[in-house]
């Protein structure tokens, strides 16, 4: 054989030969390699308890498992679609490839200054992984990873998705928050009333009775005579949706807002006896001293600061919560 096939045919033996012994031994673990310093995918993210985000001049992060949902270090309710996204993305991590020594040292070098620390525990408060995340690699597609305490580091990612792992973990603390200040089911909701303190005719009670709804002005008792019922289902659908643009509970004239007059206070029962109630500020009124506390004088551009009876401050815009913001006799038969 000519000398110039040799190593080649060597080389092919050889990858044959493992390939070979991979079929019929297994994965790598089971052929006695330690592979638990790549071992970053979380199978079974409904074992986790809570997790904590730490990252170089940041408040670390700590989302902790409640019957209710998940809750932040802050004392908040985390958005539902935070933990989600990360544990959905934990579940999802795929080895993409092992950096060579020059890729390794300066993915090292890159961790030690902008990594991101990730730890993960049970719901017995057991660590269950921790490691650091470095930057996107090449276009993007594939994120570094470093399991504490090991020195190899590997290239990750997250098959058929086209984010970037490494921006899950990048968000501020409010920005983890609950921005939800109505997320109903049309179907679970028996009554709404919404008062405008300085609007009362504009005011109505909205209550599901025996042969229908029905609607009266909660100051006065009046009822609606002509109701237009084909309104009620796509109204009370509104309510599905009603997501603020930013959680502000951390606003430092939140005490100031609070002391203005109200614009309206909104509450919705549902079928099993639970209650929401909100308070909404007009910042139309406040920051550019307007009077307008009707729902028939509101532009699309007002915002409105809302404090729930979870005690979160939200900021929303009129053409979010302006939908269930209706008048009286919005809902007449004309």
């Amino acid at each position: 054989m000519n000398k110039k096939y040799i190593l080649p045919a060597v080389l092919a033996l050889l990858i044959l030969c493992s390939a070979m012994l991979y079929w019929w031994k297994g994965k790598p673990e089971d052929l006695g390699m330690d592979v638990s310093d790549r071992r970053f995918r979380i199978e079974n993210t409904e074992d986790v308890g809570s997790f904590s985000i730490e990252r170089k001049n940041y408040p670390k992060i700590i989302f902790t498992k409640k019957k209710d949902g998940w809750y932040l270090n802050s004392g908040r309710k985390a958005r539902d679609e935070a933990p989600a996204y990360i544990l959905n993305t934990m579940k999802a991590l795929t080895l993409k490839y092992i950096p060579n020594r020059a890729g390794t040292e300066v993915i090292k070098k890159s961790i030690a200054k902008t990594g991101i620390k990730v730890q993960f525990f049970d719901k017995e408060d057991e660590l269950m992984k921790s490691f650091f995340i470095g930057n996107e690699i090449g276009d993007g597609s594939g994120t570094a990873f470093l399991m504490e305490g090991a020195e190899q580091p590997y290239v990750l990612f997250t098959q058929g998705a086209s984010y970037s792992i490494r921006t899950r973990f990048l968000y501020g603390m409010n920005e983890y928050e609950t921005k939800d200040i109505f997320v109903e089911k049309a179907g679970d909701i028996e009554m709404v009333e919404i008062k405008y303190p300085y609007d009362k005719p504009s005011s109505f009670t909205l209550k599901k009775k025996l042969l229908g709804w029905e609607i009266t002005n909660p100051y006065t008792g009046t009822k609606l005579p002509k109701l237009n019922e084909k309104l009620i289902e796509p109204y009370l659908g509104g309510f599905s949706n009603i997501v603020a643009e930013y959680n502000d509970s951390n606003n430092p004239n939140r005490e100031m807002i609070l002391r203005q007059p109200i614009f309206c206070e909104i509450t919705v029962q549902k079928k099993d006896g639970t209650k929401k109630h909100v308070t909404a500020w007009s910042l139309a009124n406040i920051e550019f001293k307007q009077n307008k506390y009707s729902p028939k004088e509101v532009g699309e551009d007002t915002r409105f600061e809302v404090l729930t009876d979870g005690n979160e401050f939200m900021l929303i815009q009129h053409r979010v919560i302006g939908k269930i913001m209706l008048a009286f006799d919005s809902f007449a038969l004309r």
